[in-house]
């Protein structure tokens, strides 16, 4: 094994994130197993206040609540989390939506639900910052497809 002195810094940050959500992930499969449906509900209320914290301190550093701008940094949020990972295949950009692909699921998710009460961050970030957009998941792996979809919407 490596002495941690001849770690580089990519190496611990890459080690630290990936314990994190090993963490994480047993925390969620125990709410699971333990509590059933209401363990689902714990983790997206979990979820939902950690993101009301995160748009609480992004809005301060956000230019705009646009689409745009708030897509880039729902990118930044998974890029953190992703780096040096290819997380992100592509970014689809149209009219009123933002499309935001992923080839693999951080958490190895494999219940849908879990997926979405996880979530629920993003979800809540996107709609405190610009409460005139939705955020939602097409594509999910947990689901059975082969890449994710994190999309963000325009209110219709």
């Amino acid at each position: 094994m490596m002495d941690n002195s001849q770690r580089t810094l990519e190496q611990v940050y890459r080690s630290a994130v990936s314990g994190l959500y090993g963490r994480l992930r047993s925390n969620y499969d125990f709410l699971y197993r333990k509590f059933g449906d209401k363990g689902l509900k714990l983790i997206a209320e979990m979820s939902r206040e950690y993101g009301l914290g995160v748009a609480k301190r992004a809005k301060a550093r956000l230019a705009g609540n646009d689409m745009d701008s708030v897509a880039e940094y729902l990118l930044r949020i998974f890029d953190t989390v992703a780096r040096g990972r290819d997380l992100i295949t592509t970014t689809e950009r149209s009219s009123g939506k933002v499309i935001i692909k992923v080839n693999r699921c951080p958490l190895d998710f494999d219940i849908p639900a879990m997926c979405l009460a996880h979530t629920t961050m993003e979800k809540t970030v996107v709609e405190e910052l610009n409460p005139n957009l939705i955020y939602r998941i097409g594509k999910s792996i947990p689901a059975g497809d082969s890449y994710c979809e994190h999309i963000l919407e325009i209110k219709k």
